[in-house]
C-alpha cells in the first residue's frame, strides 16, 4: 500500500513559565523530526528532511538566547516541513521549497551587517536551487535553505543579535560552499544527478555477444490497488493568550497566526477546530460567549488571512478544561487561550 502522509503540527506558545512553554515546542518538534525518520525520510527525502532538521536547530538556538516568539516560529515551520518530508518519503517526488527574500536594510543599518554578504548567499543558493543542487547535494542545500531563512529572521528584528547573526551566516556559508562544490563536481563529470540520464558502459562487439541473453517472454502485469485513504495524527495544539475580560488578538503573537496561516496554506487538506477557553473569574454564561468570541477572533485573522471559512470550526468552552491553577495571575493568563486542533490529516 501506498502511503502519502501530510500532516499540519502545532505546538503550545504560552504555558505556566518560559522554560515550560520553550520547551515543549522543540520536544514537539524533534518528534515530529523522530516521525519523519521512521518512515524513511532522510534516505528518500533528503533535502526536506535536512532542512526539517535545521528549522529544528534554529528552534533550539533562538531559545537559548531568549527568543520566545522566534523559537517557536522556527517550530512550528519544523513541523511542516517533517509533513513535506513524510509526504516525499511517500511519494519519491521532492520538491524545491521557499526561501526568504532578501531584506531591504536603509543605508545605516546596512552598515551594522557589513561582515554578512546576505546577497552573495542569495545569489549562491539561487545558482544550487537552479541547477539541480536539490539532487545534486540535497542535505547541504536543505541545512543552507534553513539557515538563510535563520538568517534573514535575525537581521530583520528590530534589535538584532549580532552573535546570531555571525552563527547563522557562518553555517549558510559553509553548507552553500560544499553545495556548491558537490555541484560543479556533478556538472563537470555529468553525473546522473545533474543530467538525469544513466551513463552506460559501451562494451566491445565480441563481448557484447557474450552479454546478449535470450528474450524472455512478457509476464501479465499486475493490476495496480487504489490507494488507500487513511488518517494519521501528528497532532500538537497550538496556544494563544488573552488579557482579562479581552479577546482581541495581542501583537506579539502576530508572527506565530502568520506562520500557522502559512503552514495551512501549504496544507490544503488540513482542516482545523479552533477552541476558545476563560479563566474562572465571571459567570459561566458570560464565560462562554467570551471563550467564542475569542475562537471567532483567531479565525477572522486567518479568513482575512486567506484560509478557507469551510477549513475552520470554532467552538467556546468557557469555564472548563482548565490547563493551571487559577489561584494566580499567572495560572489565570495560561487558561485565557485559544487552541488550534488538527481535525483531518489525509494519507493516501
Amino acid at each position: 500500500m501506498i502511503r502519502t502522509a501530510v500532516a499540519v503540527i502545532f505546538f503550545a506558545l504560552f504555558g505556566l513559565g518560559f522554560a515550560f512553554r520553550v520547551t515543549q515546542g522543540i520536544d514537539e518538534a524533534q518528534r515530529a523530526v523522530i516521525k519523519a525518520y521512521q518512515v524513511g525520510a532522510k534516505e528518500k527525502a533528503p533535502y526536506l528532511y535536512s532542512k526539517t532538521k535545521a528549522y529544528k536547530e534554529v528552534s533550539a538556538i533562538l531559545a537559548s538566547e531568549a527568543d520566545d516568539v522566534g523559537s517557536k516560529v522556527f517550530a512550528i515551520r519544523t513541523m511542516n516541513y517533517a509533513s513535506k518530508a513524510i509526504s516525499a518519503a511517500f511519494s519519491g517526488t521532492e520538491d524545491l521549497t521557499p526561501i526568504s527574500d532578501v531584506p531591504k536594510f536603509e543605508e545605516e543599518k546596512e552598515k551594522e551587517f557589513q561582515i554578512v554578504d546576505i546577497k552573495e548567499i542569495r545569489n549562491r543558493l539561487d545558482f544550487l536551487r537552479n541547477n539541480k543542487g536539490v539532487r545534486c547535494a540535497p542535505k547541504e542545500l536543505g541545512r543552507a535553505e534553513a539557515f538563510y531563512d535563520a538568517l534573514v529572521y535575525e537581521m530583520k528584528k528590530e534589535e538584532p543579535n549580532s552573535a546570531l547573526i555571525l552563527r547563522f551566516y557562518n553555517e549558510v556559508s559553509t553548507e552553500s560552499k560544499i553545495a556548491e562544490s558537490k555541484l560543479k563536481v556533478a556538472m563537470s563529470n555529468e553525473f546522473e544527478c545533474y543530467t538525469g540520464r544513466k551513463k552506460v558502459a559501451v562494451l566491445p562487439k565480441e563481448e557484447q555477444k557474450k552479454e546478449e541473453k535470450p528474450v524472455e517472454e512478457e509476464k501479465p502485469k499486475e493490476e495496480k490497488k487504489e490507494p488507500k485513504m487513511v488518517e494519521e495524527y501528528l497532532k500538537i495544539t497550538a496556544r494563544i493568550h488573552f488579557d482579562f475580560d479581552k479577546y482581541n488578538i495581542k501583537e506579539e503573537y502576530i508572527p506565530i497566526l502568520n506562520e500557522v496561516v502559512k503552514t495551512l496554506k501549504e496544507n490544503p487538506f488540513v482542516k482545523v477546530r479552533i477552541e476558545g477557553f476563560t479563566d474562572i473569574i465571571g459567570s459561566k454564561e458570560y464565560n462562554e460567549k467570551l471563550a467564542l468570541k475569542r475562537a471567532e477572533a483567531v479565525k477572522k485573522y486567518l479568513v482575512e488571512h486567506g484560509i478557507p471559512e469551510e477549513k475552520i470550526e470554532i467552538v467556546g468552552f468557557g469555564k472548563e478544561r482548565f490547563i493551571a491553577t487559577n489561584e494566580d495571575p499567572i495560572g489565570r493568563l495560561t487558561n485565557r487561550r485559544v487552541e488550534f486542533i488538527v481535525l483531518k490529516v489525509q494519507e493516501e
